[in-house]
């Protein structure tokens, strides 16, 4: 069988690396053998519908697509990684080429999600895990046909607009609509009342307390009026590219773009992210700040960190002088300095390990204090001895300690390390 070598574009514009060397398995005696090229270039990533191994799996091929294992023959091991990836982040992954027979652009696509794998039309002594389902399409213009064309960021721009205003105006249509319906309302509502009280007007109230009352009831019930609440514009879609939200965006590509750069030189294994909160919020709206805070940008590098290094570098923060200024270092794989590594080990810690060498260390300190007492007092008695003028007092002292201090005692003067007591 034919091999082909496999080459993996890690990121756009990065030179392409190897990823394995493979070669087609028949699952059974009626699969067709794909026509690779020698050397294949897997330079992108989709999630269109058509590029799901399960959509080709259960449906029938209306499109041409084909479908095929492909068998690792380098030892090397790297294709469960890749498609754990792929897995995890459910993309596809596709790669283009000229096809010799056809004398088309050809189009193979690695599915995150392929079909289960026929253990009993595979040859003797495959190993899966070095398998690889791929989907294959002969013209890659089958998949542009009932496409929409591509639009010019420009254009999408300004058709947005002009769709904003289509819907501005709409708006203000209704609400004078609605305007023109109240006052009808009204105009309805002031006839019907002039029309009751002429009919009360002719057949009389009456006099006295009962006629005055429901005249003032009249009255009040002819000057009230229903005042409607406003309400909301929530038809306009939110602007990202301004406000608090504008600026969270700018500073996350930014962050984006200098990691990107960091992972593609080699050379360089340490880098440096500055976060000054003034200058980043200084286009922000005062009533808007308050969303913007230093947490949210560190959040955002943090973010950034763990998407582009893959959960294989190290961001931590260095100390500074202000509050509204920090520094967070990034650190390539195998590359982070011992005390980084050990303040980040010391935030694991339990707070009962924490307390357990404290309590050590306070025991111990306390050993060492009554040694030096005791030593002490018996430097001072040998001195005074043959003196006769010299009387000792406080030797024969009363012990005020409980039972339970005396035991606690003891147990620390026999050694610190031995377990604690009960009444402890």
């Amino acid at each position: 069988m034919n091999e082909t070598t496999i080459m993996l574009t890690p990121s756009p514009g990065v030179k392409p690396e190897f990823l394995a060397t493979v070669e087609p398995v028949s699952t059974d005696a009626s699969s067709q053998q794909l026509s690779l090229p020698f050397e294949l270039v897997l330079d992108g990533y989709t999630r269109e519908p058509w590029s799901s191994g399960m959509m080709t799996h259960n449906s029938e091929d209306t499109s041409g697509w084909k479908t095929c294992y492909l068998l690792s023959t380098d030892g090397r091991n790297r294709l469960p990684g890749f498609l754990k990836y792929l897995r995890d982040r459910k993309k596809a992954c596709v790669a283009k080429f000229n096809d010799s027979t056809a004398s088309t652009r050809a189009i193979l696509v690695v599915p995150f999600d392929p079909p289960p794998i026929p253990s009993e039309q595979l040859p003797a002594g495959v190993d899966k895990a070095q398998l690889l389902y791929v989907k294959y399409l002969a013209d890659d213009r089958v998949l542009s046909r009932g496409k929409k064309p591509a639009i010019d960021p420009n254009k999408q721009l300004q058709i947005e607009q002009q769709k904003q205003k289509e819907k501005q105006i709409q708006m203000q249509q209704q609400q004078k609509i609605q305007r023109e319906q109240q006052q009808q309302r009204q105009k309805q509502m002031a006839q019907q009342k002039n029309m009751s009280q002429s009919t009360s007007s002719k057949k009389g109230i009456g006099g006295g307390i009962l006629g005055n009352l429901l005249g003032a009831q009249q009255k009040t019930q002819n000057h009230l009026d229903v005042v409607r609440a406003k309400r909301r514009n929530n038809d306009l879609t939110p602007d990202l590219t301004s406000g608090a939200a504008g600026a969270i965006t700018s500073f996350r590509e930014k962050v984006a773009a200098d990691l990107e750069k960091f992972k593609s030189d080699s050379g360089t294994f340490v880098t440096k992210v500055s976060i000054s909160l003034a200058s980043l919020v200084n286009s922000v709206p005062i009533e808007e700040r308050d969303k913007v805070t230093m947490d949210v940008f560190k959040y955002v590098v943090y973010e950034q960190v763990e998407e582009v290094g893959m959960d294989k570098w190290i961001a931590a923060k260095e100390p500074t002088d202000f509050i509204d200024e920090i520094v967070i270092a990034v650190y390539k794989e195998g590359h982070v300095p011992a005390d980084v590594l050990e303040d980040l080990n010391k935030a694991d810690l339990p707070a009962e390990l924490k307390g357990l060498s404290r309590h050590m260390a306070d025991t111990q300190s306390k050993i060492a204090q009554r040694k030096d007492k005791r030593s002490s007092e018996v430097i001072m008695k040998q001195n005074i001895v043959g003196e006769d003028n010299v009387v000792v007092l406080n030797t024969n002292k009363r012990d005020r300690r409980t039972l339970e201090q005396i035991q606690k005692d003891m147990l620390e003067e026999n050694g610190g390390d031995m377990k604690r007591s009960r009444f402890d």
